[in-house]
């Protein structure tokens, strides 16, 4: 079923405002740990929150975006829950094996507590799964339920984590399980707005569907890695060489610039399932004005917020940081990090129209060749110079990942080298249904 224009904006709106509510908490979350705790240990949070950043490309890629496209052609209500609880499956798991790597990863700095931090990975990545599937299905409204109870829960949990005893790790270790907690409650209220029970299913069935996609998948998972090297290896490799401390007023900013990416998840997370049904309907001309027109309003919009940070960086860094980063050159950093930022998010919805037409060959190519310059200018910067430097190694990496992104939607939008029917829709065959009693 195709969505009318009042539809469409209706849709968006409900995205939207899910997106910035829970955007708008993660900054408050930000904003109150770079006050309260060290630079040392805000710099570990923000590195954790980077990892989970990573752990949902990968649930996306491996979970989310096979569901999408698998429930977009679903035939009937019982095939529906079929994928839903076949993915379910294959979600948890992925989202458990994420969370178990952070907790190994967190016990040398916070002993017990890891195991916060390891739940809230696991928790945050299942909450992307399950919100994404919503938006497939076309419950934007059950996907933005969600997103409120997630960040008015946090926010009281929040509260309660600051004015509970103790600080520094103990501080963190509350962070982690007030996020962790927040993530629980939203897949609460999710499934409790569905009116339907939690349906997991490790069945032969989960193995055969992902069998049949696999020759696609894999390449999906090596784009993913790629471009998460391309992408967040900047991140992780600060921390290896200068620590946590060192990439604090890297990651403060990054903060800053987070309002920017709230309507292009809601466009991205809006537009997918639109463009995969064009393309299922050879429509290829409406799905080229569609990621045109959406990518041109994303860069308008970093143009104007971008002059306004750089005007109201310096007072922010002073009142809202309380002056944490007064000997760092925040405003290289935010030219640096707003530069970062824009041209990651220019190729966001190209790179979607990619997803969807299974191109994902083309986009681990890209990923590889970017990450490769990427680091190649990056790394002797970061050995040499200022920190900040290094940032001109990561805008080279994303300015030729747009490139390259931009280069794969035209020749495809044209119609050259996009198949008859995506592996992803060959493999609509093995739909497997619930048993009829449990179906409704």
């Amino acid at each position: 079923m195709r969505l009318k224009p009042g539809g469409l904006s209706a849709r968006f709106a409900v995205i939207l405002s899910g997106e910035l509510i829970q955007s708008l908490f993660h900054f408050a979350v930000n904003v109150a740990l770079v006050r309260e705790l060290s630079a040392h240990d805000y710099g570990l949070f923000a590195i954790v929150f980077t990892v989970g950043g990573i752990g949902i490309t990968y649930i996306r890629s491996m979970v989310a975006v096979p569901a999408t496209l698998f429930l977009s052609r679903s035939l009937g209500r019982a095939a529906e829950l079929g994928h839903d609880a076949t993915f379910g499956a294959a979600a948890t798991l992925v989202a458990t094996g994420m969370g178990a790597l952070v907790a190994a990863f967190l016990v040398p700095e916070l002993g017990t507590g890891a195991a916060m931090g390891g739940l809230f990975i696991a928790l945050y990545a299942f909450r992307s799964y399950l919100r994404i599937v919503l938006l497939a299905r076309a419950s934007s409204r059950i996907a933005g339920l969600s997103d409120i109870a997630y960040a008015l829960s946090g926010a009281v949990f929040g509260g309660i984590m600051l004015l509970g005893p103790g600080g520094g790790v103990t501080l963190l270790d509350h962070a982690f399980l007030a996020l962790a907690s927040a993530h629980a409650v939203g897949i609460v209220v999710a499934y409790g707005a569905l009116r339907q029970p939690v349906r997991l299913r490790f069945r032969p069935s989960l193995r055969r569907r992902y069998a049949s996609i696999w020759p696609t998948l894999v390449w999906s998972l090596v784009g993913i890695t790629s471009t998460n090297i391309q992408g967040q290896g900047l991140t992780l490799l600060f921390a290896l060489i200068a620590g946590p401390a060192a990439y604090a007023p890297i990651a403060a900013t990054l903060v800053l610039f987070a309002p920017l990416r709230i309507p292009t998840n809601a466009l991205t997370n809006m537009v997918l399932p639109e463009i995969t049904t064009l393309l299922a309907e050879r429509k290829l001309d409406r799905a080229r004005h569609l990621v045109i027109r959406s990518t041109v309003i994303i860069g308008l919009g970093c143009i104007v917020y971008g002059a306004g940070m750089w005007l109201c960086l310096p007072a922010i860094e002073h009142y809202l940081f309380k002056g944490r980063f007064l000997h760092e050159p925040m405003n290289l950093i935010g030219l640096g990090v707003w530069s970062v930022v824009t041209a990651s998010l220019l190729y966001a919805i190209p790179r979607a129209f990619l997803e969807a037409a299974a191109a994902f060959r083309a986009i681990a190519y890209g990923a590889i060749v970017s990450a490769g310059l990427g680091f190649a200018v990056m790394i002797p910067i970061l050995m040499t110079t200022l920190p900040a430097y290094a940032l001109i190694g990561l805008l080279v990496s994303e300015m030729v990942t747009a490139v390259w992104c931009a280069r794969a939607f035209a020749i495809r939008s044209l119609g050259a080298g996009l198949p008859a029917a995506s592996p992803m829709e060959a493999a609509r065959v093995d739909v497997d249904p619930l048993p009829a009693g449990t179906r409704g």
